[in-house]
């Protein structure tokens, strides 16, 4: 592909993103373009600046398109005929000019909305990858949104002291608090999906929580335990103190511990719950089974209560999640899609006989769906998306 018909190539997959008919490899081409060079990356945020367009299309209303073109071809070749050095720095600026002026003829043309519209309209259809946001409900029911660099600063009715910076969310557990275990004060975090948060409870253990996941806990901790209620995943650091063990409730099992490092999956439209331990010593109770785990291995239990112990689990790939990446190894496309589901917040239908492909692969958590989706293309299958609803065809 030549030069021009490059650019010419760049600017019509720019005209079609902000008319909203690009497909997920035009996206994913467009994006790489995006990233090659630091001048790339200017160019698209100027051509798709609202105010730039609006300005744009005010200048195209008034002029011959043809005859403007032919002027800029005309003063091309005087300045190489006349002037090869200034040619020389014109070309540089080339790509720039059949961008800008491609890109304002295909939306001049093809488009009856206004550029701030259009823009706004990317900005709503794009499928971004998650991020640091959550809901918090205070024990009195009162609800504080937790979102990026958001500053909190409060005190619960038992004197503990909340607060989030740096999109961590802390408790510290005052003198007096909590005196007796029916005295106990309950916050609960809930992550929707397209989130992640993480928290220090007042004991000092920390949190890092999932998409669409809810976790329950004291605001400060008494008695003879440590109890907390989870639904969906979250990776504990747990605190150390022999005298108060630290549990874990979900929907199949009870997870008990004095200090050490897990992780626990207890989605409910997940067919089991899993544990798994790093660091440690893990005892899981269930209702038809007690087991204890060490570091390696991982706990299933299913919906009747039984529990099936794996060793020698991949541990990185059962916290990619909380280090950034996703990790497949042999994962199927309805295992892989879920986790998708949870973290760019969309939903996905089947449409005909989806065939039984296993993936293996690493990808960062930072990729936008378009990204996501295309090492999925090889297999054959088709994605059709509109606004946060994918169609998935063989």
């Amino acid at each position: 592909m030549e030069k021009t018909e490059h650019d010419i190539y760049v600017a019509g997959l720019i005209g079609k993103l902000l008319n909203g008919d690009i497909s997920p490899d035009e996206h994913l081409w467009l994006k790489n373009w995006m990233d090659e060079s630091e001048a790339n990356r200017e160019l698209f945020n100027k051509l798709t600046d609202p105010d730039h367009l609006e300005k744009q299309l005010d200048y195209w209303n008034t002029i011959d398109n043809n005859s403007a073109w032919e002027k800029l071809q005309g003063k091309l070749e005087t300045t190489e005929t006349t002037h090869r050095f200034k040619y020389r720095s014109l070309l540089k600026y080339a790509a720039a000019v059949v961008l800008l002026l491609t890109v304002s003829i295909l939306i001049y043309r093809g488009n009856d909305k206004s550029p701030k519209k259009l823009v706004n309209k990317i900005a709503q259809e794009s499928i971004n990858p998650g991020s640091n946001h959550a809901i918090l409900i205070l024990n009195d029911g009162q609800k504080v949104t937790l979102k990026k660099h958001a500053k909190i600063s409060l005190n619960e009715a038992d004197g503990t002291a909340v607060s989030n910076q740096n999109d961590v969310l802390t408790y510290k557990q005052s003198a007096g608090s909590a005196d007796a275990e029916q005295n106990l004060t309950y916050n609960t975090i809930m992550v929707p999906r397209g989130g992640e948060y993480q928290l220090i409870l007042a004991d000092g253990s920390k949190v890092w929580m999932n998409s669409a996941s809810t976790l329950k806990y004291p605001t400060a901790f008494s008695g003879k335990e440590r109890k907390v209620y989870l639904t969906g995943e979250a990776y504990f650091e747990v605190a150390k103190n022999k005298a108060m063990p630290f549990i874990v409730k979900t929907n199949k099992a009870e997870v008990q511990v004095l200090g050490t490092h897990f992780n626990v999956m207890a989605y409910e439209d997940e067919a089991n719950n899993k544990t798994t331990l790093l660091e440690g010593t893990v005892r899981i109770q269930s209702s038809s089974a007690v087991n204890v785990i060490k570091p390696g291995q991982q706990a299933i239990i299913n919906d009747q209560g039984q529990q099936k112990i794996i060793s020698d689990i991949n541990i990185d790939e059962e916290i990619a999640w909380k280090n950034g990446f996703f990790i497949f190894k042999d994962a199927g496309i309805k295992s892989i899609m879920q986790q998708a589901v949870r973290w760019y917040d969309l939903d996905v239908v089947y449409e005909g006989d989806i065939p039984e492909i296993q993936f293996s692969g690493k990808m960062s958590r930072k990729v936008d769906f378009y990204g996501f989706v295309n090492i999925l293309k090889y297999a054959g299958l088709h994605f059709n998306i509109k606004g946060k609803t994918v169609t998935i065809t063989k």
